[in-house]
């Protein structure tokens, strides 16, 4: 048996990807992202009581430097070899390297990045009961004004149509410009099922540590997008 320890952004596209026979599913609240220590404490702590598995795979990235230190159950350990989880989405890091080199100012959403409790778009929502709209939109103006654009991401969600149009409005708000672009669930579903090559992937052996350093390309951090 396999064990799949996952940000819950993922939710709706593991089912997509399902039935999952042979292993069990333990998701991680996505809201966790905006306090990486505390994202950290709560994945090594699922890992600390993990026990009785072939293999434990973590469905994040590096996740702000979240996982940076984790070590791994007394088994093997598998994750991306991401920052963040935009590739997952996306099919793999090319897709991701092809739109930013259209435009590098661009923030991502997913249905799961609109429905997650502590996300921006919830937050913007919250904002705004709590300070009123025009200091709630001065805040997330200034947020995003180094972004071009939004851009949505078509990953099989099932509630695609209701995300969507939150995407859009929320983007009529900002005054950018929101585009749609198609997701692939290939690279989430070699995360899951391997193969898991040395490129993309990284193999922590049993009770070895995840290091920082494992996420370097050409000497660069792959930095994707921010939570």
């Amino acid at each position: 048996m396999k064990k799949i320890l996952c940000c819950d952004v993922f939710k709706e596209e593991l089912k997509v990807l399902g039935p999952l026979t042979g292993f069990d599913v333990e998701f991680v609240s996505m809201g966790l992202h905006l306090h990486p220590a505390k994202l950290h404490r709560e994945v090594q702590a699922v890992l600390d009581r993990t026990r009785g598995y072939s293999l434990v795979i973590l469905g994040f990235g590096l996740c702000g430097g979240a996982l940076r230190g984790i070590k791994a159950p007394g088994c093997p350990m598998v994750i991306s070899r991401v920052h963040d989880c935009i590739p997952l989405l996306l099919g793999g890091m090319s897709r991701y390297n092809e739109l930013q080199s259209k435009d590098n100012k661009t923030f991502y959403f997913s249905g799961g990045w609109v429905e997650g409790d502590r996300m921006m778009i919830p937050e913007y929502e919250r904002s705004v009961i709590q300070f009123g709209p025009k200091k709630a939109l001065r805040i997330y103006k200034m947020m995003f004004e180094n972004y071009n654009r939004l851009l949505y991401i078509h990953t099989g969600h099932p509630r695609t149509e209701i995300t969507l149009a939150k995407t859009r409005d929320f983007a009529d708000d900002l005054q950018l410009p929101c585009h749609e672009t198609r997701g692939s669930l290939e690279f989430l579903k070699r995360l899951l099922t391997g193969p898991w090559d040395n490129e993309e992937f990284v193999i922590v052996p049993a009770h070895g540590v995840l290091e920082e350093d494992e996420f370097l390309q050409e000497g660069q951090l792959v930095m994707v997008q921010g939570t």
